[in-house]
């Protein structure tokens, strides 16, 4: 009977999926899922461009090549057939979601407008825990970098991580920091 009530928690579960993207068309994806409903995340970083004789400020894909859609496995195919979108990310034949976590993650520190940089994928660095600022209560590695210390968050599905500067002074390492339980909230 748990086994029953497992499946169909799981059939019934939205899930992030990453979906692969033709070249420079993640912000037409982008409205094309917003058109449809759909509940999508396009995570982007501001950088300053030279053309010609003046400054100008773009939104680029935070990840180029991929835009993030969360549903349910069965709704998946009227997503694939968005113009634009190539492919969902899979494990052999089956789509594979992104973990909760960290997207939940990477959308808080977009929505704090922290310096976000993009990075090669990192795994190794000091554990530690955010006590204090707008990325308080988020737990990752930190890496110094350029002379600053950086918070990792990396997406390991795709392999790639991005860099969040942090104040060395709001920071803890993990072994001391104490139990959180969802995203800011401290036992």
């Amino acid at each position: 009977m748990s086994q029953q009530v497992c499946s169909v928690y799981l059939a019934t579960k939205n899930d992030w999926f990453a979906f692969r993207v033709r070249p420079r068309h993640e912000k037409a994806v982008a409205i094309q899922l917003r058109e449809k409903g759909q509940d999508y995340f396009l995570p982007v970083v501001r950088q300053t461009r030279r053309w010609a004789n003046r400054l100008t400020h773009v939104d680029l894909p935070l990840f180029p090549g991929y835009i993030f859609c969360r549903a349910q496995r069965a709704d998946l195919p009227p997503i694939l057939r968005t113009l634009g979108i190539v492919d969902v990310l899979r494990a052999g034949t089956r789509p594979v979601p992104v973990e909760e976590e960290e997207i939940c993650t990477l959308r808080n520190a977009i929505s704090v407008n922290a310096h976000i940089e993009p990075s090669p994928y990192i795994e190794a660095g000091e554990k530690i825990c955010v006590t204090e600022g707008p990325l308080a209560g988020m737990r990752g590695i930190v890496v110094d970098v350029r002379n600053s210390r950086r918070l990792v968050i990396s997406l390991t599905l795709l392999r790639r991580s991005v860099l969040v500067e942090l104040n060395p002074a709001a920071v803890i390492p993990v072994h001391h920091a104490p139990a959180v339980l969802d995203f800011g909230q401290v036992a």
